[in-house]
Parts: structure tokens; sequence; C-alpha cells
């Protein structure tokens, strides 16, 4: 899952000064991949994220307090996507996103909804997330599940879209745009319509793109 934000948020900005110099960088959002680990193995994952990832590399809870202090000298009221991988994979998930709101920023998780049910609804609203970005690329849940290889995604994606708007909770939906899908565009945005979205973000995939069908085959991209 590689998400950015529910609604469009500038990811940074340098002020024009007086003096026609820059005022210092600001981050006006953060998206944080947390984990590499994923329950998903999606042909265009960037971070080659699977189940079995090695979590030695992770940061500690301490070590993710610490990131959030130093983001807070950058930005007191950032925007916080807090992703991966599979976000709700890590256990201090909720320690890091309320840890989070203390700070008082604006956290969003970005996941492929599959493991987002109504337990994790009443979680993030109790510690101070405020919505979610959920992965979707197609209107046919066979092609959906195809591309993210785990029968069952896409009816676990939708799933997720009604657990959140139930439980009061905003939700962007997004969409991998390549080859295969491209054409689908309009019907998702019915879709996203349909389900209560505030936002369909489309991203694009380089070289063409990945048909569902084929071999997993990690590609950079945004």
């Amino acid at each position: 899952m590689h998400p950015e934000t529910p609604a469009h948020h500038p990811a940074s900005s340098s002020t024009p000064t007086p003096g026609g110099g820059a005022a210092p960088y600001t981050a006006y959002s953060v998206s944080w991949n947390l984990t590499q680990r994923c329950n998903l193995e999606c042909a265009h994952c960037y971070m080659s994220a699977f189940a079995g990832a090695d979590t030695r590399g992770e940061l500690t809870t301490d070590e993710c307090r610490r990131v959030l202090d130093e983001i807070a000298q950058v930005n007191p009221n950032v925007f916080l996507i807090l992703t991966g991988g599979e976000p709700l994979l890590r256990r201090d998930l909720w320690e890091i996103a309320a840890y989070a709101a203390e700070k008082r920023f604006t956290t969003v998780l970005g996941t492929n909804g599959v493991l987002l049910g109504d337990r994790e609804a009443r979680r993030m609203r109790a510690h101070g997330i405020l919505g979610a970005s959920i992965s979707l690329d197609s209107t046919d849940r066979v092609k959906h599940d195809a591309f993210r290889h785990l029968p069952g995604a896409w009816d676990g994606a939708v799933r997720a879209t009604r657990v959140l708007s139930d439980a009061g909770l905003d939700f962007s939906l997004h969409m991998s745009v390549t080859d295969w899908n491209v054409g689908e565009i309009p019907a998702m945005i019915d879709l996203a319509k349909e389900l209560g979205a505030k936002v369909l973000n489309l991203f694009g995939r380089g070289g063409g793109g990945t048909s569902p069908t084929s071999t997993p085959r990690p590609t950079r991209g945004s």
C-alpha cells in the first residue's frame, strides 16, 4: 500500500521571503511506511511487501515516538498517513497513532482494507485516526483480486468503506491505473460516489502497467 491523503494536500512548500529567498522547508504531509509486512502481494508494489517480510529493520515503538517528535519540529500541524505494507499488521499501531494525536497531527491510515473491521474502526476513533485511504483498482472483484493476489480482497476493501462510513470516519479510494483498468476510470468514479468516498485518487504506473493475471513483478512507482 502506498497512499497519499484522503483529500489533496501538497507534500511540501518553500515560502518566499521579502528578501527573495525561501523560508525553511515545510512538510505539509508525511506518508510513513511503518512496515514492509502485508497480507497482500500486489504485482505493482514498490516496497515488495509481503506477509513474511523481515521485521528486524522496523523501528520500535519508542523510536517511532521520536520520529513523531522530529516531525512535530518541522511542522506541528502535519497531515500524517500511517501506511506500509499494511499498517494494521503492526501491534503497536494504536500506540503510535495515539502519540500522533497527542501531537495534534491530522492522522489517517493507508490500508488495503481487508483487515479493517468494526473493532479496528472503533480503535481508529479511540486513538485519534480520522479516516483512511482504501486501495481499490477495479469495479470487477475478480480483476482486483488477481491484481492484488488475494481472493476476497475486493470484498474486503468494499466492506471496509462501509465499516468506516458506519463509524462516521471519512475515507478515500486509491486506484492504481494501468493499461488493463484505465478504461474503468469513469465506472470507478461512479463506484466511489456510490460508496461515499470523499476522494478518488488515481496513481499511474510506468512501463505500460501490469496485467492482473501476470506473474507478480514489483515495479517502481509513486
